[in-house]
């Protein structure tokens, strides 16, 4: 037996049925009543909605019971595998700081969005960002002009200084490019300024300017770095 109904549904329940109606190749009614399989599956292993909401909203994961515990937070591959290898430099590739956080962008509906025009958009996701990763950080943005401040507050300085790379060459790298102006570096914060540049080049130049540590006389010669004259 076929029975229609009329359905009302506002664009944000619309939008949550969309992984649903691509999978039936737009066909709306073949999702629904997959919704409804679905809900009759759950009902009757969890008795009701109410107690299936309260086990999925309570229950966490063991990801996210290691990151609350302060056991351990999320590394970027690209970046957990520079940190593990031997390396000349003490900044990662620029490549490796961006991969992750492009990819998390490109999910944002606002990833064209210019820094200048929008710090607090930026901010957030931002935050968003370093959260979904575990980091004890906070995010601050302004803008003024042509020049942008930011902070990294969190209690682990190399969680910090890790952060603040990645706005940095994110700021460095993008449609409009920023130089690093002034830093100034302590345990629990970075706080930096930066202004608007010609090149890619000139401001990835001030990044190592700041954060790359200066290379001792005495420092050994490592075998690749030899060679025949």
């Amino acid at each position: 037996m076929e029975v229609r109904k009329n359905v009302a549904l506002d664009h944000k329940h619309v939008k949550m049925l969309q992984p649903l109606i691509e999978k039936h190749q737009g066909n709306f009614s073949a999702a629904i009543r997959e919704l409804v399989e679905l809900m009759d599956l759950l009902s009757k292993k969890y008795d009701s909605i109410e107690t299936l909401k309260e086990t999925v909203l309570t229950k966490k994961s063991k990801r996210d019971q290691y990151i609350e515990n302060h056991y351990g937070i999320v590394i970027p591959s690209q970046i957990l595998h520079w940190l593990l290898s031997s390396h000349q430099d003490d900044i990662p590739p620029k490549q490796y700081l961006l991969f992750s956080l492009y990819s998390y962008l490109r999910e944002q509906v606002s990833l064209d969005v210019k820094i200048n025009e929008n710090p607090k958009e930026w901010e957030v996701l931002l935050n968003e960002f370093y959260h979904d990763l575990g980091w004890p950080i906070d995010i601050r943005i302004r803008s003024s002009s042509n020049v942008i401040t930011v902070e990294v507050i969190g209690f682990d300085s190399q969680i910090n200084r890790l952060a603040f790379l990645i706005n940095a060459m994110n700021l460095a790298c993008g449609s409009v490019h920023y130089r690093v102006m002034e830093v100034e570096n302590i345990q629990t914060a970075i706080f930096a300024t930066f202004e608007e540049c010609e090149t890619e080049k000139e401001a990835l130049g001030t990044i190592r300017q700041f954060f790359e540590k200066p290379k001792s006389v005495s420092e050994p010669v490592s075998e690749s770095r030899v060679y025949e004259v």
